[in-house]
């Protein structure tokens, strides 16, 4: 993938060839003098309503990472919320930048960043992350505050509770936004609620949730939290019109903001074949494979419906935020992680160890893995379908497909794992499925050149102690 670069100031414009799209970037804010590169490439991607996508390299989503780098990215969105919105310096944010940009010292900031004391808001305030590629990059932001709660949403249907918001992103693979808080208080309570995704394009998903929560709970203080922010003139004139209609108040802050544009035909316009790399004529290896079963204490005893109606009785945790943490409870998260990849760390095998986490079930995997020692690369399955070409700049170099072990009518996809490098990888599910529905996902990583692999599983259904 080619790309060019004009203009020594603001707006400085980047051009990128994508598979016969021409996709043209003029920044318009770079607040923390970020190079592009460190922060994102790009990718065709299977999809009518936009054919590219912007593949973040500091999510800890589509590309292997330094589990400390996506951390420290969510610090540097939150440090960024605090300055601009409170007007203080909690964070020393010019070390967290470099860390991230230079990749060094990634786990001595981190550590004194989290030695500190959390940032206490003057009022209560509800962060929400947006599923499935989000939630991580929410709750690390969240980490950084008191007197909060964390909630993300999820694709994952629950009938035994009622979903306090249902919501579209209309953009989006799986389309439909669910928010099932504990405590139904939650979003009554609350006086500002804090949205974060990594890329906002249209703005169009933040719009609707707030017109959700607005017609709800009626909260007028909203800010909208990005890695990305491409909205034009008219995206953004489109909220300074809603703050007029419903008489509430919406800012937004990022990492990197401008405006896309774009021409040329998508790649699955001009090709619709499956570009999906397959391993069907790979040859499978020997692979050990091992159970890690956490057992954690708090879980939430209900039971999801996949897509073909089928129950899954085990337990969901606590810890995730999907049904609501509190800055109090979430105090616990750090030293659990902290524990369980201390006890991991001298089970491992090898100086490469790729940890990957699963759909929704992104942080918690993330932290545990930043405390495994050196040589981790860490991050997470995605549904969203990508094609990829091996080829230098590129954002998906490979890609592997298989169905998702919760839901079998759902496709996992996996990139960038390149064959007969890793010495082993640990896959962390939230819940327990049969043997049986992971054996396509097994059947992948046969084929990889991994010789060993570690199923760490959080919550057993044969747990006993499990909180509703």
């Amino acid at each position: 993938m080619n790309n060019t670069i004009s203009s020594v100031c603001l707006p400085k414009t980047y051009t990128y060839d994508v598979e016969g799209q021409r996709v043209l970037v003029a920044l318009t804010g770079n607040p923390f003098n970020y190079d592009p590169q460190t922060l994102y490439s790009l990718a065709a991607r299977r999809n009518k309503k936009r054919g590219f996508l912007f593949v973040s390299k500091v999510l800890g989503k589509h590309v292997p990472v330094n589990p400390y780098v996506p951390l420290l990215a969510g610090i540097n969105l939150g440090a960024h919320f605090i300055e601009k919105i409170h007007g203080v310096h909690q964070v020393d944010v010019q070390a967290v930048v470099e860390a991230v940009k230079k990749n060094e010292q990634t786990k001595e900031v981190y550590a004194r960043v989290i030695s500190q004391p959390r940032f206490v808001l003057p009022r209560e305030t509800l962060f929400i992350g947006f599923a499935e590629t989000a939630t991580g990059l929410g709750h690390a932001v969240f980490s950084l505050f008191d007197n909060a709660h964390y909630l993300h949403t999820t694709r994952d249907k629950i009938p035994m509770l009622q979903p306090a918001l249902d919501f579209n992103e209309v953009h989006s693979h799986a389309v439909n936004h669910l928010c099932y808080p504990e405590n139904p208080e939650l979003l009554k309570t609350s006086k500002t609620v804090v949205l974060i995704d990594d890329e906002i394009t249209t703005g169009n998903t933040a719009l609707n949730i707030i017109r959700a929560i607005h017609e709800q709970y009626a909260i007028k203080d909203y800010v909208v939290l990005s890695l990305l922010d491409w909205r034009t003139k008219d995206n953004r004139g489109n909220f300074r019109k809603m703050e007029e209609l419903l008489c509430l108040k919406i800012r937004t802050l990022s990492l990197l903001e401008g405006e896309i544009d774009v021409s040329g035909s998508s790649y699955h316009e001009q090709s619709p074949q499956n570009l999906t790399t397959d391993t069907e004529n790979r040859e499978s290896f020997q692979v050990i494979v091992e159970e890690q079963l956490l057992n954690l204490q708090e879980v939430v005893s209900v039971f999801s419906v996949d897509v073909n109606g089928q129950e899954s009785a085990s337990p969901y945790l606590k810890v995730t935020g999907r049904f609501g943490l509190s800055s109090r409870e979430d105090q616990d998260t750090l030293p659990l992680a902290r524990e369980i990849g201390e006890n991991l760390k001298p089970h491992r095998a090898g100086g490469k160890t790729l940890c990957l986490g699963t759909g929704e079930f992104m942080y918690f995997p993330m932290l545990i893995s930043a405390f495994m020692g050196e040589g981790i690369s860490y991050h997470a399955t995605t549904r969203s379908p990508i094609y990829p070409f091996p080829k230098p700049g590129y954002g998906i170099q490979n890609a592997f497909t298989f169905p998702c072990p919760d839901d079998e009518g759902i496709s996992y996809y996996v990139y960038n794992i390149p064959l007969n490098y890793y010495d082993e990888l640990y896959v962390f599910l939230e819940r327990e499925v049969s043997l049986e529905r992971l054996q396509p996902m097994l059947r992948v990583f046969s084929q990889l050149g991994i010789p060993r692999l570690s199923l760490v599983i959080a919550s057993p259904v044969s747990r006993k102690t499990e909180k509703r």
